[in-house]
């Protein structure tokens, strides 16, 4: 059993991975190309849109998708209902949001706003055809058909944008890249799910499942607002071409913290589910998700925050690198991420939904607070801030959701002391590397300094035997095992 669940694991995750990584690595890609032929203004206005966007998505799927997942006995009933549920709500979002693209472009004070809000939230009645597809792909852990469904989408969508950036050098390129990806996901979701809905729809499913998912709606929301009120009040309080540094570097820390973390979340929970009623497995089974998730993240944030203002200038050109200081404060939230989202995780797994929305009226009160008192200053006290309410938020997830499986603060604080101080040391190293190499060639640099932090982490943590390094190590061996057969 215990051989079952970590193949299982490593299987999923290993395709999660490559699904999102590989998606990455081409939107990454594209970014590059096109932040050269586009102003950081143009990344400040899709910044500003995608908020909307985002709560909007919130609204469509309503929770259901991870009610979905944790129902055991789902039928074609229930998966018809809300597909048909999701269609009718994606459709009266658009319509809302398209009356009030007005009101936004007037409240920024950007005209173009306007248009190029009806374009964008097209994205919502776009998805909502496809939300279930995606559950079910999940919920089977079909991670192979998502990573080709995302690739394709990815590399057609943003070939496409890189043409347009190239021709007519302005937003439109982010805002038809942005319609396209959902586009051309929705149609692969069709051909690659092998699942359709049928003539069904049952009010009694729906309420069955909107206990569960109600409270997941309203902390979905309250979350998504709030993850997203520094791009708000940065584009209203601030300038565009300030929201565009911001976005910029928020969009590089979410690449590879949001990335790593969602796919270990993503696999873990369907899996997690299926062992929610035996506590003493769960505990285990996470204390090991978390520790080794914290180690990569950490590792990894941690060293693109030694070499951050090169990367930015390397990447996107020398018009950026206010970028790479902001990148630099936010690879802090970073690294903390998984610490936040996987918590969180062990809340849905326990089907303690009503707690998850109390944390998150919490959590976001306190970031109020904070943003209401760095707002007055100048933008990187605001940023700054953020890495205030994250810290200060870490005591309150580590105690609240460990509670609900007996792993203390304490506990959780002592395993994860040694990975903060190695990354710590390592930050430290590789700041001392930059000042005595500042007269090399950028490149040159920016290699020697990666090179000698991540050796003088994975030395240090194969040194003391961490046991996070030592169960990654176990898990890569597991899957080219795997592999080699």
């Amino acid at each position: 059993m215990e051989n079952s669940l970590k193949n299982k694991t490593v299987k999923g995750t290993f395709w999660s991975a490559i699904e999102r990584f590989s998606s990455m690595g081409v939107q990454i890609v594209c970014t590059i190309i096109i932040a050269r032929f586009l102003s950081p203004t143009d990344f400040g206005i899709i910044g500003i849109l995608l908020v909307f966007t985002t709560i909007g998505q919130v609204i469509v799927e309503c929770g259901f998708g991870q009610a979905l997942i944790r129902k055991l006995d789902a039928t074609d009933i229930d998966y018809s209902s809300v597909f048909y549920l999701n269609i009718f709500l994606g459709l009266l979002v658009y319509l809302l949001l398209y009356l009030v693209s007005p009101f936004i472009a007037d409240f920024y004070k950007l005209p173009i706003l306007n248009s190029a809000s009806k374009i964008t939230f097209l994205t919502i009645p776009i998805s909502s055809f496809s939300m279930i597809q995606y559950t079910i792909l999940v919920k089977n852990t079909e991670f192979k058909r998502l990573a080709l469904i995302t690739v394709l989408s990815s590399i057609l969508s943003g070939g496409i944008a890189v043409l347009i950036a190239y021709y007519y050098r302005n937003v439109w390129a982010l805002i038809i890249q942005n319609v396209l990806m959902y586009f051309f996901r929705t149609i692969f979701l069709w051909l690659f799910s092998y699942w359709t809905p049928i003539l069904c729809f049952s009010i009694l499913s729906v309420k069955t499942m909107f206990r569960f998912s109600a409270h997941l709606l309203l902390s979905g929301l309250i979350g998504n607002i709030f993850d997203n009120i520094y791009a708000l009040v940065i584009g209203k309080v601030y300038r565009p071409v300030d929201l565009g540094y911001f976005s910029q570097a928020d969009k590089m820390k979410q690449y590879i913290s949001g990335s790593i973390t969602e796919v270990i979340k993503r696999v873990t929970y369907p899996i997690l589910s299926t062992i929610q009623n035996d506590d003493n497995r769960l505990k285990d089974a996470y204390k090991k998700i978390i520790m080794v998730s914290f180690f990569i993240v950490g590792f990894f944030m941690f060293l693109l925050m030694g070499i951050s203002r090169d990367l930015f200038i390397f990447l996107l050109g020398e018009k950026w690198e206010t970028s790479g200081h902001f990148f630099c404060i936010l690879c802090i939230n970073g690294a903390l991420y998984p610490l936040h989202l996987i918590n969180q995780n062990i809340l849905y797994v326990k089907g303690r939904s009503s707690a998850v929305l109390k944390l998150e009226l919490f959590r976001r009160l306190l970031m109020l607070v904070i943003i209401f008192i760095t707002v007055y200053f100048d933008m990187i006290y605001m940023i700054w801030g953020s890495v205030i309410y994250n810290i200060l938020l870490l005591f309150v997830n580590l105690y609240y959701c460990g509670s609900a499986i007996k792993y203390s603060v304490f506990e959780q604080l002592k395993d994860i002391f040694p990975i903060i101080l190695f990354c710590v040391i390592m930050f430290l190293l590789m700041s001392l590397c930059n000042s005595l190499l500042v007269d090399l060639l950028l490149v040159i640099r920016m290699l020697i300094v990666t090179v000698v932090g991540g050796v003088f982490f994975i030395s240090m943590a194969s040194f003391t035997h961490l046991k996070p390094y030592i169960d990654l190590v176990s898990i890569v061996k597991t899957m080219v095992y795997r592999k080699s057969l």
